[in-house]
Order: C-alpha cells, then sequence, then structure tokens
C-alpha cells in the first residue's frame, strides 16, 4: 500500500544512514527521497535526522520514531502473510542483507527453493559490509541476513550454517617490494605491510594469529569491506586478509595469491540468521524452512561445516 511507503523510505535511510544508498534501495533519486524524509519531518513537527557535509544521525526523536516505524511494518507485512496464507499461497516482502559477495555466491541457490515453493515472496536484497549484518538484523532492519557467525551467538539470534570458508593472507602476484617480503623465509611479519579489516571477526582472527607469534603487525591500512583490500592488494600496497570466498569471486583473484602459513587463520563460518521471534512471521518462517532443507553443494568451493556451533544450532519449523 502506497501508506506505508513513507514509513518505507524513513526506516530504509534510519538503517543505513545515508541518503544515496537509501535511495537506490527504495528506486528512487537521493533528491526525492530527501524531499520525502522532508514531508514526514513536516508532517510530524519533528526532526528525524542531524545531517552534515559527511555524516547522517538519527536525532532522539528519530530514534524513537524507528522503533514505531519498524514494528508498524512488521505488522502490516504479518498481516499480508497472514491473509495470503488463507487463501493457501504466501506473498509478500522479505528484507535480506548480505556482502556483495554472498549475493553473488551463495544467495541464489539459498532462495531457488524459496522462488520455486513460493513464488509469491518477493525478496529485497540489500548489500554492505559483513561487519554490519548482525546488527542490522538486531535493529529489526532487515528479516534475513548472511552472516560470519561469532562463537556466540547475540540472544534473540538464530542460525544455520550455510558454509565454512578459509581465512587468507593473500599477497599481489606482481614482483614488487611486498610480493618479495613473503617469499622470504621465514617471513618476518612484523616489517610486512598489511592490508587488513577495520572491524569484525577477520580482525579479531588476525590479531590473535599475531598475538599467538608475538609480533607487532606493519599495518598499512585498516579497511572496510573485504572486496576493498583485495583492490588494494593487487596494487600492491600490502599483503591482505579475506575469506577464500571472496577471492574465489572477485575479478581481481588472478592479481593475488595466497600466502601460505603454519598456523592457518581460523576459517570464517557463514549462516543463515533470523531472529527467532521472526519465525511468527509466516513469510520469515517458509525462507527459514527452505533454506534448512538446501543439499548446500555451492557452485564455489567452500568447505561445509562438520558440525555447527551449539550456539548456532539449526532451529527447523515445524
Amino acid at each position: 500500500m502506497r501508506d506505508y511507503d513513507g514509513l518505507r523510505q524513513f526506516a530504509e535511510v534510519a538503517a543505513t544512514l545515508h541518503f544515496g544508498r537509501a535511495a537506490r534501495a527504495c528506486h528512487l533519486s537521493p533528491s526525492a527521497l530527501s524531499r520525502a524524509i522532508q514531508q514526514l519531518e513536516s508532517e510530524l513537527g519533528e526532526q528525524l535526522f542531524e545531517r552534515g557535509h559527511h555524516h547522517v544521525s538519527l536525532t532522539p526523536a528519530g530514534e524513537a520514531f524507528r522503533r514505531h516505524a519498524n514494528a508498524v511494518l512488521a505488522e502490516w507485512q504479518r498481516f499480508e502473510a497472514e491473509r495470503a496464507a488463507s487463501g493457501g499461497a504466501l506473498s509478500g516482502m522479505v528484507h535480506m542483507y548480505c556482502t556483495v559477495t554472498a549475493a553473488q555466491s551463495l544467495v541464489p541457490d539459498l532462495l531457488a527453493s524459496v522462488r520455486e515453493a513460493h513464488p509469491g515472496i518477493r525478496v529485497q536484497l540489500a548489500t554492505g559490509y559483513a561487519t554490519d549484518a548482525i546488527e542490522r538484523l538486531r535493529g529489526g532492519d532487515i528479516d534475513v541476513s548472511v552472516a560470519a557467525l561469532p562463537a556466540r551467538l547475540p540472544a534473540g539470534v538464530i542460525s544455520q550454517p550455510v558454509a565454512t570458508t578459509p581465512l587468507l593472507f593473500v599477497a599481489p602476484r606482481a614482483p614488487g617490494a611486498v610480493a618479495d617480503a613473503v617469499r622470504r623465509r621465514p617471513v618476518d611479519w612484523s616489517t610486512v605491510p598489511l592490508v587488513v579489516p577495520a572491524h569484525g571477526l577477520a580482525r579479531e582472527y588476525t590479531d590473535r594469529w599475531f598475538a599467538g607469534r608475538a609480533v607487532t603487525p606493519a599495518v598499512y591500512a585498516e579497511i572496510e569491506g573485504h572486496e576493498a583490500i583485495l583492490s588494494l592488494v593487487a596494487l600492491g600496497c600490502g599483503v591482505g586478509v579475506v575469506p577464500k570466498l571472496v577471492v574465489d569471486n572477485s575479478a581481481l583473484r588472478h592479481r593475488v595469491a595466497e600466502v601460505r602459513t603454519r598456523p592457518a587463520l581460523r576459517p570464517f563460518h557463514i549462516g543463515l540468521c533470523i531472529r527467532e521471534r521472526s519465525l511468527a512471521n509466516p513469510l520469515v518462517a517458509a525462507v527459514w524452512e527452505c533454506a534448512s532443507g538446501l543439499d548446500r553443494r555451492q557452485p564455489v568451493r567452500v568447505e561445509r561445516p562438520r558440525q555447527a556451533n551449539r550456539a548456532n544450532r539449526t532451529r527447523r519449523v515445524r
């Protein structure tokens, strides 16, 4: 319904805190989205966002309205799903979040059975940094995320395993100072420039690896986004730390080479995540059940988890 368009647009800006990305997700121009938000603020008599040249944040009124908007949209989605279910067919929108790499390599297989079993379910797919996947889910901005799984999931979040991929050190393949530094044995890691993730599990695992070797790494850059790390590695700026899944699906894969280490970095376990209470939503429950029945022989070379962590156990819908 068009009456809900304003709430959906506001919720997208509140989730991304970026008018450009939100506009693309809403299929609007940034100026049109900005006008829509201004109209909403005028109707409410409240300023919802603080806008700077390079920064957007929610005001206290905006944070309160975000909770209201998410609750209203969730109730409307539940109503649509239940109404459709009474007629024997599910229809409505499921909001999903993942990285660009996951969107290209994992999501098509994950959602193929959903499309076949429930053609009325539409998926709105947003992509971004891996570090945001679980927080976006907890914030209620999305229904389903594909995320790297920590040792313990936040309370109220459940997952089922999708794949496991090694975490790699990668160096530029072209000759140069960085490539030469990692060819020497043993590698003097204290002198090798590193391009590392700014946050998240990959950074945590990297820091643990160096701490275990009593080495203070020479960090060249801390980057948000594994794909961006590969770009700097291919340019010869340093050795990067990225999941193998990202390397295998990158256009730059022929310009980088794995640096084998002992011990290896800890691998990434990737899972499909939802809020447990979302199983009450028939649309989310349908996606969850379809994904749980998949034979996940991925077209990319990833390792399947041997067993799920207890905290990340699959919960099936009965």
